[in-house]
């Protein structure tokens, strides 16, 4: 067999951080906890990581609207792909601004790479402020406690403040330089240098290694369109009538209008009710973030074409809500189509019907905004919904890793963190 040079240098890399490197090391994982040795802020080196003499460091002001229109054309032409090359992710400059400005955002967090000679954007990496309990699971604790093991299993039990990184883009002319190596370690020292130690990522692909995986599923709503673009294909069962592709957008149909009484747009008075709502659903599971007020009225209040919420109102109180944000992705070589609308479902609780019942009412008002298909990965209790509101799995899986956190490996349906 040989050699892939990508997969040893990365293994180079990834090799020398603080991440659980095998299967087995993670197994043998039984309390949550930082991997490496304390440090402090003046331990942590004030200059950039040293970088080629054709490139320079760059920290982009994302309250201008060069540097942004920089960022998005990068992710646009150069950002992930489908295994196929059929679909790219094509993230707007608005999308960009609410993901990488939450409050308390660090703007020396987001990090560039240029070329001097005439400061085109070459790669680019993002570090987001979060608070995020990731302490030992319950049920290890629960046991540890059986043990006389309870405080010791229960040492980080609490909120922490880390750092989420996205974005991880490299010029596709350049992907053979190693700079995404370059991009983690200044980025790393970067967050350091403000006494943040832990971070929180997401890949498609296998890395060492992730304390869960988490599966794609797709709800359709456009057949005829997800068909002529080869994201899906008509089933086997549905070419043995006469018309198949009408049976099939039977198969799918949806309401026109939502089923709950007293469904309606989240508005900035709705904040205290659904931080409340959320933050009580969520304590359910063993990775789950903190939101303040600020960062509910952030990530969740309605922004046009980028993050759509709805709360159920009755009798003056709010008792359930959902959420999903619109990444649309660029159809590759269609002649057809360029552009394909999908839907992620964000954050949801249920508290006065079945989830499935509020699911329905996400998956209406989504069609109704002009969506091709709605995804979600199999995280927070959305296996309960899938197989009841029609949706199949995909090819995708999202795995989930920790930079300096050793962490037992859980089940998927123990992660309630949505990432961008």
């Amino acid at each position: 067999m040989s050699r892939d040079p990508a997969r040893d240098s990365a293994h180079a890399f990834w090799s020398t951080q603080p991440v659980l490197q095998t299967e087995g090391e993670m197994q043998s994982v039984i309390f949550a906890g930082p991997m490496d040795a304390p440090k402090t802020v003046d331990d942590i080196p004030t200059e950039p990581h040293p970088i080629a003499s054709t490139f320079e460091w760059w920290t982009p002001n994302l309250e201008s609207d060069e540097d942004i229109t920089a960022i998005y054309e990068l992710l646009r032409d150069n950002y992930v792909e489908d295994d196929d090359s059929m679909f790219r992710f094509n993230y707007t400059k608005e999308f960009l601004q609410w993901a990488l400005r939450p409050p308390g955002y660090i703007r020396d967090w987001h990090v560039a790479v240029r070329r001097r000679k005439d400061k085109m954007l070459l790669a680019f990496i993002a570090g987001i402020p979060m608070t995020l309990h990731m302490g030992t699971p319950k049920a290890i604790q629960e046991k540890a406690r059986e043990e006389g093991k309870g405080e010791e299993a229960a040492k980080y039990d609490g909120p922490r403040r880390i750092c989420e990184i996205n974005f991880l883009c490299i010029h596709k002319q350049l992907r053979e330089k190693r700079l995404a190596p370059i991009l983690i370690q200044e980025v790393t020292r970067r967050v350091n240098r403000t006494g943040v130690w832990q971070a929180v990522y997401t890949a498609g692909v296998a890395l060492p290694t992730p304390y869960t995986s988490g599966r794609y599923f797709h709800r359709s709503f456009n057949q005829e369109k997800l068909v002529d673009v080869r994201f899906s294909s008509i089933p086997q069962a549905f070419k043995r009538f006469q018309n198949p592709m009408a049976m099939l957008k039977r198969y799918y149909q949806l309401p026109d209008t939502p089923r709950s009484s007293g469904l309606r747009e989240m508005t900035r008075d709705d904040v205290p009710a659904v931080q409340k709502i959320l933050s009580n659903y969520l304590a359910k599971f063993d990775v789950r973030p903190e939101f303040d007020k600020a960062e509910i009225e952030h990530y969740l209040l309605p922004r046009e074409h980028v993050v759509f919420s709805y709360v159920v109102e009755n009798d003056g109180k709010v008792t359930d809500f959902f959420s999903f944000f619109r990444i649309p992705s660029t159809v590759i070589g269609n002649e057809k189509y360029s552009t394909l609308e999908v839907a992620y479902i964000h954050y949801y609780a249920a508290t006065s019907m079945p989830l499935q019942q509020l699911i329905l009412d996400l998956l209406i008002t989504a069609h109704s905004r002009g969506i091709d298909v709605c995804n979600a990965v199999d995280i927070l209790d959305s296996r309960t919904f899938f197989e009841e509101m029609k949706f199949g799995p995909g090819d995708g899986y999202l795995r989930y890793y920790f930079y300096n956190w050793a962490y037992p490996q859980i089940d998927s349906s123990q992660v309630a963190l949505v990432m961008l």
